[in-house]
Order: C-alpha cells, then sequence, then structure tokens
C-alpha cells in the first residue's frame, strides 16, 4: 500500500518551477530525495505539506486526496530544517506541543518515553533552545514531530550544519527510530552517505525534476549520467583524457594506461588511495593495498563518461 502518491505535481515559487513530478512512498518505506541546493527538493515537501500551492496534479495519502486539504488536517510529521523550535518554551515543552493541543492527558509521559529513545533528549528537557547543541535541537525537532499521531513523516536535511562525528550519530540514531517507529518517511538529503545509510529508494532531483529513482547501492554501482556519477561520488571526480570516472573506476591491467603515484594512504583493510599523474594530469585512485609501495602502476578506467 502506497501512503504517500505525487501525480504530475508541479509548483512555483518567484521564477523557479517544480515539475512536473512522479513520486511514491510505500507503507514503512524511507524514501530520500537528494541533489543540488536549489534543485526543488524543499519545495517538493512543502507543495506535499500543502504550505506551498500546487499549480497542477495531485497529492494522495493513504488513498485519499489532500492536494488541497488544510495542512494540518493531512496527518503529517514535518521536521524543518532550521528545526522551528519555540523560544519560549523549554525542550519538554516543545516536544510536548502538539499533543498539548490536543489536550492529551498523557503527554508528560509520552515525551517522557520519546526522549527516553533518543539517546541523551532526556537530560536536556529542562533547557531552553537557546541552550541546546546543536544536535539536540535536532532531535527536539523530531521528537515533537514523533510523539503525535502521523500518517508520514518528512524531514528537511536534518544532518546539515552538524560536524562530522555528531552527524554520523544523529544518522544512526534517527535511523534505527525510524526502523523502530515502521512509518514511511520522505528526507531531504545532500550527501550521499546519508543517503546511502537512510534510505531504501532515492529520487534524484535537478532543476525542479526528477533524474532519476532507484535504490542507493544500485544508482552508485551503475549511474546513468555524469551528473548523478557526480552527485553520488564522495570522493570527486577525475577529468582525464576528456573522461570523467570516479577515483574507484579503476583495475589493474598490465596493457592499461601508467598510473605514477605521488602519495598513498590507507582506506580501509584492502584498498588505498593515491594522489598521483595519469596521462600528466592530477587524478586521485583507489587501489589494491599490495599497490601501496610502487612507483609504477598499470590500470584500467572501467567505467567513464565523456567530457
Amino acid at each position: 500500500m502506497k501512503t504517500l502518491e505525487v501525480r504530475d505535481l508541479s509548483s512555483r515559487i518567484g521564477n523557479f518551477d517544480l515539475g512536473p513530478i512522479d513520486l511514491s512512498v510505500e507503507k514503512g518505506e524511507i524514501v530520500g530525495l537528494i541533489g543540488p541546493s536549489g534543485c526543488g527538493k524543499t519545495l517538493l515537501l512543502r507543495t506535499i505539506a500543502g504550505l506551498q500551492e500546487p499549480l497542477s496534479g495531485s497529492v494522495t495519502i493513504n488513498e485519499e486526496d489532500v492536494t488541497f486539504l488544510e495542512p494540518h488536517l493531512r496527518g503529517l510529521a514535518f521536521v524543518f530544517q532550521d528545526n522551528a523550535l519555540f523560544p519560549h518554551m523549554d525542550t519538554h515543552d516543545n516536544i510536548a506541543f502538539p499533543l498539548s493541543v490536543m489536550k492529551d492527558r498523557e503527554a508528560d509521559a509520552k515525551v517522557s518515553k520519546r526522549a527516553g529513545e533518543l539517546d541523551g533528549l532526556s537530560d536536556y528537557l529542562d533547557r531552553w533552545p537557546k541552550e541546546l547543541p546543536a544536535g539536540m535541537k535536532k532531535l527536539t525537532a523530531f521528537a515533537r514531530e514523533t510523539v503525535k499521531k502521523f500518517n508520514l513523516i518528512m524531514l528537511d536535511e536534518p544532518f546539515e550544519r552538524l560536524d562530522k562525528k555528531i552527524r554520523i550519530e544523529m544518522r544512526s540514531m534517527i535511523k534505527r527510530m525510524l526502523m523502530a517507529l515502521g512509518e514511511s518517511v520522505l528526507i531531504v538529503l545532500n550527501d550521499p552517505e546519508d543517503a546511502m545509510a537512510i534510505a531504501d529508494r532515492v529520487f534524484i532531483m535537478d532543476s525542479g525534476v526528477v533524474l532519476r529513482q532507484g535504490s542507493p547501492t544500485e544508482i552508485y554501482d551503475e549511474p546513468n549520467s555524469l551528473f548523478v556519477m557526480e552527485l553520488f561520488s564522495t570522493m570527486g571526480i577525475n577529468r582525464v583524457g576528456g573522461r570523467a570516472f570516479r577515483p574507484q573506476d579503476v583495475e589493474l591491467d598490465d596493457q592499461g594506461e601508467e598510473f605514477n603515484p605521488e602519495h598513498c594512504g590507507p582506506y580501509d583493510s584492502k584498498r588505498i588511495i593515491c594522489n598521483g599523474k595519469l596521462g600528466g594530469e592530477d587524478v586521485t585512485l583507489m587501489l589494491p593495498i599490495e599497490c601501496r609501495d610502487m612507483d609504477s602502476i598499470f590500470i584500467r578506467i572501467t567505467r567513464f563518461f565523456d567530457l
């Protein structure tokens, strides 16, 4: 069963046009939206949520057409990029806010339970938003939206502006929580590592349209364009002799091209990352660890796009 189905959805803000977009999220599925800044990911979320008026198309949630339904009637949990915490409320009251509106008599117990499920948040229930570390602000916003009943949770770049250590911890924590909730998720991401760690399926966007969809592993292994390859490459792209390829898209070949490493460092127990020259140009390659002491290595590029 589809929790969310978007058909031919289009919208506009200023001079930017979104769509038409077709998208779906199955029950219990985590779907990521990934693309460069300004490609329309947040506008798509806001249009689905009813915060931006569509120009055409439809939004269906649990088989009900909600295209023109008020945002608060759609049964959505929406974690905004800036967290949108109430500055005059402490953490407890921020989380409890949607329950207070509904006059839920079990609000305190539900807040305590949800905070206890998010590592460390219980220790900050009496703190004001301005006193919270960045990671705890994110968790407070997440707790507030998931402490209530909802059909679909939407998260807008929840890992942005976090340092790497906190980002990885937060990513693991939210992934565990999302899996425990078992609800459908639509999440905006900018980092392919986040997509690989979090999403079951991703939609790649650029300039207001979807270019491709599939599992993160499938897209990583078989990019269908230079844009997709570059977007999903965490180590950048090499450009040599009219070809573009990733550091990992090479293999040893005695009849291949000569690579002269200048500096190599460990990547994992079996591979190294080397900077050096290929065809007289600077490149970065991922190679087997047995290559670490070689002055000259012959390689073949296994996947590339013409420039």
